[in-house]
């Protein structure tokens, strides 16, 4: 319990139902809800106003920190000309697209496929299937072999965009706004 402030968890008698809610002194939070179908987590900055508890995520819906690299020292399928995404684990990040130039553009690396075709790369966008992205990320030019890697090990996939997310404090109980 060191460096803990408060902590809130709830579970649903009889089902699988399982949320939890941890604020640590340094202004960090850990959020988690867990049902038999679904694993959802956040983290990021909280703070508190009289009786209200604003959490802001870490990550926010378009800035998934990424990078590109060039050449052929990841996974590629067949002789596509964008490598399988990965994360700084070096995991495979099967549910990422790459939007190619502009939004309507998209790719999906773990198959090798586009919805559209392109003469070059110019910029990048990783996005994924929860609506989560990465900014636009520019290529530099006659580079065909793009390897882009997401600068966290956190599970995009799984995570939850708390924006200014208010909850209110009453007694040992915690009720969103």
């Amino acid at each position: 319990m060191k460096g803990i402030s408060l902590k809130f968890s709830y579970s649903a008698k009889d089902s699988y139902y399982l949320v939890s809610l941890i604020l640590k002194r340094d202004s960090t939070f850990s959020y988690s809800l867990n049902t038999c179908a679904t694993h959802e987590i956040s983290q990021g900055k909280w703070k508190i106003s009289k009786d209200l508890i604003i959490l802001e995520s870490t990550f926010q819906s378009n800035n998934i920190p990424a990078e590109v690299s060039y050449g052929e020292n990841r996974k590629f399928v067949d002789s596509f000309d964008i490598a399988i995404v990965e994360n700084t684990k070096h995991e495979l990040l099967t549910d990422a697209f790459v939007a190619v130039n502009n939004d309507t553009i998209k790719c999906l690396p773990m198959i090798g496929k586009c919805n559209g075709l392109y003469e070059k790369i110019d910029s990048v966008k990783i996005v994924f299937e929860n609506g989560m992205s990465s900014e636009w990320i520019p290529i530099k030019s006659n580079n065909r072999k793009i390897v882009l890697t997401v600068l966290t090990d956190v599970s995009i996939r799984d995570y939850i965009v708390m924006n200014k997310r208010r909850f209110k404090l009453d007694g040992n109980y915690l009720r969103q706004l």
